[in-house]
């Protein structure tokens, strides 16, 4: 599944901002709260965001060095044939289980919130349906349709944000770093591996109109995703606390049911559903548009019969990953260390092994 079209860096960076915020804003103040307390704003955003930073940076000269090939190509010309192809499988997988998180997180979000007595089967088979049929029409229809849904998205998030602020207190979230720099270290680790995702860059690279736009673009989506979601974790602390935004694994979601303010103000959580959802099935239809891709570079095939294998071994494994605690626990402590190597470890890597070679090939043409 080769793709042919090309889009805009202001698409890539919508894109990416629904692709990071749509999950992290559920679980991002718990995860961080668990750890850093009242500090848990500083947890989220600061060493996050430089974390975003590096990682754009060395995907972005990455990119730079081989501007007509993704990160699956880029593998086997500076690694070689057999662990070039090797090392752009290993992405697919690490593609292929952070999609299927994805799902899981979708259909966990709703059968404790909304649809308690809804088989989790139905809603993954209905999310795998619509990311495939999403992957299948290519990344310019996602990205017009990010770019359709960014003004809801935002204005749903505003709403919360500031029918919020009626129950808010500042008194909440001090004392600011109690227990020093290290509860916020740790506290950091997994929201840091959200900011990362900008590493799907390295994928997408080839697909947009003008390469050099993504280093400014880039950067924008990653202040607008701190300045995002260091909002949203200040006012769930503001308003419920540190000791219950770290009880609650989906504390947001509990901040947006508390909000009442007479007959005008009720059941704003509908709003959060709506940006919620829309985000998630951005994001699914985007990762399986990549693992599609991914597999036909890897392997060769320019064949949609991949579509269908990769919707059957996310419904299959989505559905067979275990209950909504190992979850929670494989995205707060085991996925974050996963996603950082992937993210930013091995971009490095390869990048440093690329001018490693440019310099010893040079000083052979020298001598």
């Amino acid at each position: 599944m080769e793709q042919k079209e090309k889009i805009s860096g202001t698409q890539v960076s919508m894109l990416l901002f629904v692709v990071v915020t749509s999950t992290i804003i559920i679980y991002v103040p718990s995860f961080t709260a668990s750890e850093a307390k009242e500090s848990a704003w500083l947890a989220a955003s600061i060493i996050p965001f430089a974390f975003g930073c590096l990682t754009l940076w060395v995907v972005y000269k990455l990119g730079s060095s081989f501007p007509t090939l993704t990160i699956f190509q880029s593998c086997e010309v500076i690694m070689g044939k057999f662990l070039g192809k090797s090392l752009g499988l290993t992405y697919v997988v690490f593609l292929l289980f952070m999609d299927v998180l994805v799902l899981r997180e979708f259909s966990d979000f709703l059968n404790v919130t909304t649809l308690p007595l809804t088989p989790r089967i139905w809603l993954l088979t209905g999310i795998v349906v619509l990311a495939t049929y999403g992957a299948y029409q290519g990344l310019e229809v996602i990205a017009r349709a990010v770019q359709f849904i960014l003004g809801i998205y935002l204005l749903g998030f505003t709403i919360v944000v500031l029918f919020a602020l009626t129950n808010f207190e500042v008194g909440r979230l001090l004392p600011v770093m109690e227990d020093g720099l290290v509860p916020i270290i740790r506290g950091s680790i997994a929201p840091a591996s959200w900011y990362g995702e900008i590493c799907l860059l390295s994928v997408l690279f080839p697909f947009v109109k003008k390469p050099a736009e993504l280093k400014k673009k880039g950067l924008i989506v990653l202040i607008a995703i701190a300045l995002f979601v260091t909002i949203d974790v200040v006012m769930t602390l503001g308003v419920l606390g540190a000791g219950l935004t770290s009880a609650y694994t989906l504390s947001f979601w509990t901040l947006t049911r508390s909000i009442e303010i007479g007959e005008v103000a009720q059941r704003l959580e509908s709003f959060l559903l709506v940006i919620w959802i829309s985000g998630i099935i951005i994001k699914a239809a985007v990762l399986n548009n990549l693992i599609c891709l991914g597999i036909t570079q890897v392997f060769g095939r320019k064949t949609n019969v991949v579509l269908g294998i990769v919707a059957f071994l996310e419904l299959f494994i989505s559905a067979n990953l275990g209950n909504v605690l190992l979850v929670n626990v494989i995205l707060s402590s085991y996925w974050p260390p996963v996603g950082i190597v992937f993210e930013l470890v091995i971009p490095t890597f390869l990048l440093v092994i690329r001018g490693v070679r440019d310099k010893f090939s040079s000083k052979v043409r020298g001598a």
